[in-house]
């Protein structure tokens, strides 16, 4: 087998900053740098980005995050440890400003392309793209300095994506502007990635991992603490290593499937059961759900039921049967998801979680498909021919 290319990577990266205040600024005059108190923001991170993926970087306020951004992005030098990034590079650094803030907004973007080595030309076709992507009209030519939080969004991100580059470094950029300018952001990725780009976000926002990338680390006090699929790391930067969902399990609860993993063809027929212990004389319904992963989409639903459907009213074991027949999916890997709810009395038309069997839950079932390509579900159809 063809070993993976390899855009970026990183192998033992520490990073640490000098504590500085007025009690100590003495030693800095006299370079006594070796005496200060330092603050480590990384710690021997490793991690790879395949070529033609983008990974993400899940982390808490403070985690170390943006400084690893910097330190692959060669803002920050590591103290120790080495950076390799294979292909020319954007960078986008949260939403700050890399030069005067009196800038321009065509001004900043000159700057910018110019500092990433395109000609004249290439620049001159970019700018018109940037100019129309950040949808600023006149305000184009107004100082950066003037421009509200979601303008000055637009602009960086069009300007740092406005070039076909091999890598991207993104900062918490997608988190920002209406959607509107998200659902645009999310378009251009897709297509950067359609043309091989590789890339890391770095980011609190753990539905934009699940968009963008299939592997995702999770840092901690400058430490990966996961490493692994974009879902596992989203459940264990929401809930811990340990921590799941809270439910009403007290209510009712789904008891353990007999199988993590289930493998058919396209065509087969679906055939699941699961047993439910009901604790007290309630409204019990459930809900299926197959889900797939799509890098640059998220979660998508292909298939579910319509509305939860009641499986008990009293206490007691039950059951749950989902049967599909010829199993209208095309090769791949999906997820199986079930939800018990009941309804909530405060809140009429609405409902309760109770227990759920799912990828968020850490204890999904995966469905493998294999066969040819893209079965589908076919329609009826008729055709006819009008006479000339």
């Amino acid at each position: 087998m063809k070993p993976t290319a390899i855009s970026v990577t990183c192998s033992g990266v520490c990073k640490s900053f000098a504590l500085v205040d007025a009690g100590n600024v003495w030693k800095v005059a006299f370079s006594n740098f070796a005496v200060l108190e330092r603050f480590h923001a990384l710690t021997d991170v490793t991690f790879e980005v395949p070529k033609g993926e983008f990974v993400g970087v899940l982390g808490r306020n403070g985690a170390g995050k943006s400084t690893l951004l910097r330190v692959i992005g060669g803002v920050y030098a590591p103290d120790s440890g080495t950076v390799s990034v294979k292909g020319n590079l954007s960078g986008l650094y949260e939403l700050g400003l890399v030069g005067n803030a009196s800038l321009t907004g065509r001004q900043y973007a000159e700057r910018l392309l110019t500092t990433h080595g395109f000609r004249r030309r290439e620049r001159d076709e970019m700018i018109l793209d940037i100019q129309d992507f950040s949808e600023l009209g006149d305000r184009f030519d107004d100082p950066v300095q003037t421009y509200s939080a979601g303008m000055g969004a637009r602009l960086f991100f069009a300007t740092a994506t406005a070039g076909q580059y091999e890598v991207y470094l993104l900062d918490e950029i997608l988190s920002v502007g209406d959607q509107h300018f998200q659902a645009k952001c999310w378009r251009r990725l897709r297509d950067r990635i359609s043309h091989g780009a590789s890339g890391i976000l770095v980011t609190h926002d753990w539905s934009a991992v699940l968009k963008l990338c299939t592997t995702a680390h999770v840092i901690d006090r400058g430490k990966i603490i996961f490493s692994g699929p974009a879902e596992r790391a989203s459940r264990i930067y929401l809930y811990g290593k340990d921590a799941a969902p809270q439910y009403r399990t007290d209510i009712a609860k789904l008891a353990d499937p007999t199988s993590r993993a289930i493998y058919l063809n396209t065509g087969d027929d679906l055939a699941l059961s699961i047993p439910v212990d009901v604790f007290e004389d309630s409204e019990i319904r459930a809900a299926f759900v197959v889900e797939r992963m799509q890098p640059g989409f998220g979660w998508e639903n292909v298939m579910m039921t319509r509305y939860p459907t009641i499986v008990a009213a009293k206490a007691g074991r039950h059951r749950i049967d989902i049967a599909v027949q010829q199993l209208p999916l095309e090769p791949g890997t999906y997820q199986l998801s079930v939800q018990l709810v009941t309804p909530d009395p405060e809140r009429p038309g609405l409902f309760i979680l109770v227990d759920s069997i799912g990828w968020l839950s850490n204890n999904g079932i995966t469905l493998d498909i294999a066969g040819e390509d893209a079965r589908g579900i076919a329609l009826p159809v008729r055709w006819s021919v009008a006479a000339p």
